[in-house]
């Protein structure tokens, strides 16, 4: 016969071993870090005073399917690397408060995974949780036309902006102001093979003259940055030459002429002269023309670009009664400053003069003595005749 005794001990002794376990546990905390900074994975064994013999930390990622181990601690706080990721493992947990916790140093995007930190204790055996270490990227931002629009009928893209390399994706949106009403915005999201995203929203519409260099803003959020980044961009069109025409520079002299027109990309001048050549090569937008008859007759101001041309003109008239007239102009001009220069001095003289006579006869006044002896003296003189 069976001995219960036997039966019942191994059921009793498992029991209470279930028993004992049952609280035992791991406890971990997943991290979120961005490439290159440090990453710190927890996990503590509680609820259990057995004897721990080691903790062995793995990992799976995209590379490694499986868990492989990487980190080994003893008991008495010794580490040892396998597997390549120890001269950037580091423990900073505690042994005494079973605490098994590691810094992982500079993190790349192919650390991020599933990390599983294990307990060894006797003699209940190991205990271990999974801790998600999630790895954030910071987008490359910009915004460029990769193909510059030229104005006409059909619809194209008037800008670009992307948002590229980034994990998780950015969210871009644009500000457009006036122009919300007569553009439209198409945004593309698409993951790269390394795990992250590109971002890619199109400002589309119908380019024209009008839109060149109006102002918009695209605005990009992250989870890595604290604040919306916001770039801003001037819309470019090209277009042809339009209405071509040639001012006076100088009007003191009225011998410099500018050509101005309204093209994208600045255009070509090249200046030339009706039934005459000029005296000198001019590629410039401005023109030196003397005024002298010499100089009478159409001038004409051609300019260019990939896209158009256009052509502004300039008749000019220079007679030989209108140059005589200046001279004589100039001529009264100077008698006229002659002529009042010989009046100031005329009247300095004059001040002059008046002047010393003013002080002579005060002089006069102030001294009667000397004027009564010479009274007196003609007197006598009379007298002995």
């Amino acid at each position: 016969m069976i001995n219960l005794q036997h039966l019942l001990l191994p059921s009793v002794i498992l029991f209470l071993l279930c028993g004992r376990t049952a609280a035992i546990r791991v406890i971990g905390q997943s991290a979120t870090v961005t490439v290159g900074q440090d990453a710190t994975l927890f996990c503590q064994l509680v609820e259990t005073n057995e004897r721990l013999t080691r903790i062995t930390w793995q990992k799976r990622t995209r590379e490694i399917l499986t868990n492989k181990n990487f980190f080994y601690i003893t008991p008495e706080g010794k580490t040892e690397s396998v597997n390549g990721l120890g001269d950037r493992t580091e423990f900073i947990g505690d042994i005494k408060e079973i605490i098994g916790t590691i810094l992982l140093r500079k993190v790349t995007l192919l650390d991020e995974g599933i990390y599983t930190c294990i307990f060894n204790v006797f003699p209940s055996g190991p205990f271990e949780t999974e801790i998600h270490l999630n790895i954030q990227v910071a987008p490359v931002v910009d915004v460029t036309t990769d193909v510059i629009p030229v104005a006409g009928g059909s619809e194209v893209i008037l800008a670009t902006c992307t948002a590229v390399k980034a994990r998780p994706a950015a969210d871009v949106s644009w500000r457009l102001g006036a122009l919300s009403t007569s553009v439209k915005v198409q945004t593309n999201i698409s993951a790269d093979p390394d795990g992250t995203f590109a971002v890619k929203s199109f400002l589309t519409g119908v380019a024209s003259k009008d839109l060149n260099q109006q102002k918009v803003q695209c605005l990009v959020n992250h989870t890595t940055w604290k604040e919306e980044l916001i770039l801003d961009y001037a819309l470019i069109i090209h277009y042809p030459p339009q209405v071509v025409y040639i001012i006076s520079v100088n009007v003191v002299t009225s011998e410099e002429f500018q050509c101005v027109v309204d093209a994208n990309p600045r255009p070509t001048f090249t200046w030339s002269r009706e039934n005459k050549a000029l005296s000198r090569h001019v590629d410039a937008d401005s023109l030196i023309i003397p005024q002298t008859s010499d100089s009478n007759g159409l001038y004409l101001c051609n300019v260019s670009n990939q896209y158009g041309n256009g052509t502004g003109t300039l008749y000019m008239q220079v007679s030989r009664e209108s140059t005589t007239v200046c001279w004589v102009l100039f001529s009264f001009l100077l008698l006229g400053f002659i002529a009042t220069c010989l009046l100031e001095w005329k009247f300095n003289v004059f001040e002059r003069l008046r002047t010393f006579l003013s002080e002579l006869r005060n002089r006069t006044r102030h001294d009667p003595v000397s004027t009564g002896s010479s009274m007196s003296h003609s007197r006598s003189r009379s007298q002995d005749h």
